[in-house]
């Protein structure tokens, strides 16, 4: 007896949404064709340097070009033991 009434069921909810009339869209509903078209804000350059890239650009610059070397230490002399060590 229930297998009867599920396609019944069925067709009473289908019929009752084709037959529903659809409501009307508003103006500021924007699926209404005549709705204004909203105002777009352009889109910011995604790879352009912002100030912190700047700076860590600057960074990096200083230290590839440091400034003047220390002098190179004097060799020590090789006699088997490690430097500082003092026997």
């Amino acid at each position: 007896m229930n297998r009867a009434f599920i396609p019944l069921i069925v067709a009473n909810i289908l019929t009752a949404c084709t037959t529903t009339p659809v409501p009307p869209l508003t103006a500021d509903n924007p699926a209404n064709p005549s709705a204004p078209v909203a105002v777009e804000q352009p889109f910011r350059n995604p790879l352009a340097a912002d100030d912190l890239t700047k700076k860590t650009a600057q960074i990096f610059a200083r230290a590839q070009n440091p400034g003047p070397q220390p002098s190179p230490t004097p060799q020590q002399q090789q006699t088997g033991q490690m430097p500082g060590m003092k026997m």
